[in-house]
């Protein structure tokens, strides 16, 4: 087993020789680094004419990331780990670590600094600290192997003298002693016996979440408990409601489980506190395992989940109406529900055959699988806050129903489109843009045409808009007469693929993902109304095979006054 101090060989002397510079008397650790070849070193150091006892551990990967610096014999109220010790000497970021720096350093400047902050007020400290909370459930070891618990913001502000209750979870799917599921609804006990419904989880969540329900008790704690483990917070949860430790055991998959819960305030952002959960599973499996784990509670909410977005992205009340969801369409459809949109229709005919696993956003487990219903039930699952509504139509289509029709394709159409706020049509199909496009027109919703160059040399993102500029006419003209470039191709890029009855072109994923990407961020800033941003403009893409990044080109679509559907119309 190679360390760092056979790889580095003089620099475990010189880290020892930077301590003994500041007059600090740190010893290594002979027995722990012949052993498990790990670097060490334990001393002291004076402040304020008290010693503290410090102990500095280092990584594997030294000099490139940080050592560890513990603190057994301090409780601080913040920067410490307040169950390993360890004190928050610099940022989280490993940018605040630099392989030229030592282990003397750190424990001889930053460690009497931090301490004289934290003498010198809670003000002073907030001036200088990195602006985030400390939420101290995050020191609470997991079960992992895939478990979680959501929890709906509707269990996150309960009221202050709510100390005890049950509830029940959600689970989802057949789950077994590894579980998976969210709090559906909330119940508080009361000393009186009587009970009171405290929350329920929106239907937007609760359906994601397609399983049986299974109850489970929660207190209220004042503080966490002195040990982060299983068995401590149990402890903790049966002294605050004597018996809620021991709550009902409930039939899986696999075996049996019983859950407790607690629910307590921490800092969630600076100065910012709210109430978090954790959890506790007791767990007995069919092969005779048992067991208990943590499970510390995920925040689900629509709100948690835009923090994460650009602050103009409010898209939950807006509706794109999206035609094709094909190796352009269906990652597309994915990037807009990532991105926050409250309503996506899909319209696609096609089902799902294994060579679409190369560009499409699954493989093998989607083939044969109409394409609309299979990214509806992807993306209920995955962002349950975007309803997807699937429209598997086929456009063009003559056949004589054998019993009278409810919707020509012209009503399905309408439907399609109905409070729209974008149409976004890329199924590289001339006529269904045309169609398409005319409809979009007579409404005035704004437009937005995506499509691949044969053997991906490159692609287009078109945005029309109705009075600003020209339309989808006009930039048909704009191609024809090379105003618009599109990229040329250099040799005959489509082929026929064994088992297929029609035409495809070359392309893997990677080479259609900058034009997904610039379409994602032309439909969202068109949702987002943003100003000086609003006209008709082509946005052309040309890729090469050599390692030169795509080359992007701008090209407004004036109205032209010959065109037979806008006839040059301007704002």
């Amino acid at each position: 087993m190679q360390t760092w101090p056979e790889r580095y060989p003089g620099r475990l002397e010189y880290e020892l020789e930077q301590f003994a510079r500041r007059g600090l008397t740190f010893d290594l650790d002979e027995e722990l680094l012949a052993d498990q070849g790990r670097v060490v070193l334990r001393g002291s150091i004076d402040y304020q004419d008290n010693a503290v006892e410090l102990e500095v551990r280092y990584p594997d990967l030294y000099p490139f990331v940080r050592p560890e610096v513990i603190a057994p014999g301090l409780t601080l109220e913040r920067h410490q780990n307040p169950y390993e010790g360890n004190l928050c000497l610099l940022d989280h970021s490993t940018r605040a670590w630099k392989p030229s720096f030592d282990g003397g350093w750190l424990v001889g400047e930053k460690v009497p600094y931090l301490l004289a902050l934290l003498e010198a007020g809670e003000e002073a400290m907030r001036e200088a600290e990195t602006p985030q909370g400390e939420p101290f459930s995050s020191y609470f070891p997991t079960g992992g192997g895939g478990v979680a618990l959501f929890v709906p913001e509707q269990m996150r502000a309960l009221p202050g003298d709510a100390k005890f209750g049950s509830g029940r979870i959600r689970v989802f799917g057949a789950t077994g002693v590894r579980l998976r599921g969210a709090i559906a609804e909330l119940v508080e006990k009361r000393a009186s016996r009587k009970t009171k419904h405290l929350a329920r989880a929106e239907e937007t969540v609760l359906q994601r979440f397609p399983g049986m329900e299974i109850s489970f008790r929660w207190a209220r704690l004042d503080r966490l408990p002195a040990e982060n483990t299983p068995e401590a917070l149990l402890a903790a949860i049966d002294a605050a409601r004597p018996g809620f430790g021991s709550p009902p055991r409930h039939r899986v998959a696999d075996g049996t489980i019983a859950v407790s819960a607690s629910v307590f305030a921490e800092e969630v952002n600076q100065g910012c506190y709210e109430d978090s959960w954790l959890f506790v599973v007791q767990f007995e499996a069919d092969n005779g395992q048992r067991g208990v784990y943590l499970i510390r509670g995920e925040r689900l909410s629509r709100a948690d989940l835009e923090l994460r977005l650009p602050a103009y992205v409010r898209l939950g009340e807006r509706r794109v109406a999206l035609a094709g969801l094909g190796a352009l369409g269906g990652p597309l459809a994915l990037e807009l529900a990532r991105a926050g949109l409250g309503q996506l229709c899909g319209l696609d005919f096609d089902e799902v055959e294994v060579g679409n696993g190369v560009r499409w956003p699954a493989g093998i487990t989607a083939v044969g699988a109409p394409k609309a219903a299979f990214l509806a039930n992807y993306i209920q699952m995955e962002y349950p806050y975007t309803k997807f509504e699937p429209f598997p139509m086929l456009i063009g289509n003559s056949a004589i129903a054998p019993v009278a029709r409810e919707e020509s394709e012209i009503d399905q159409i309408e439907r399609f489109l109905a409070d729209s706020d974008l149409l976004i049509e890329a199924t590289a199909e001339i006529g269904v843009q045309q169609a398409l496009s005319a409809s979009a027109h007579e409404r005035g919703l704004a437009q937005l045409y995506v499509s691949a160059t044969e053997g991906a040399r490159g692609g287009l993102v078109a945005r029309v808009v109705p009075g600003v500029g020209g339309c989808w006419m006009c930039l048909q003209a704009g191609i024809e007469d090379g105003s618009i470039p599109l990229p040329g191709l250099k040799e005959p890029l489509t082929l026929q693929p064994q088992g297929c009855n029609s035409l495809t072109y070359t392309a893997a994923g990677f080479d259609l993902t900058p034009i997904v990407s610039q379409a994602a961020r032309v439909a969202v800033s068109t949702l987002a109304e943003e100003p000086d941003n609003n006209g008709s403009v082509a946005f052309v893409c040309e890729l090469d095979r050599r390692l030169e990044p795509p080359r992007w080109s701008t090209h407004p679509i004036p109205a032209r006054p010959e065109c037979p559907v806008c006839g040059g119309e301007t704002a």
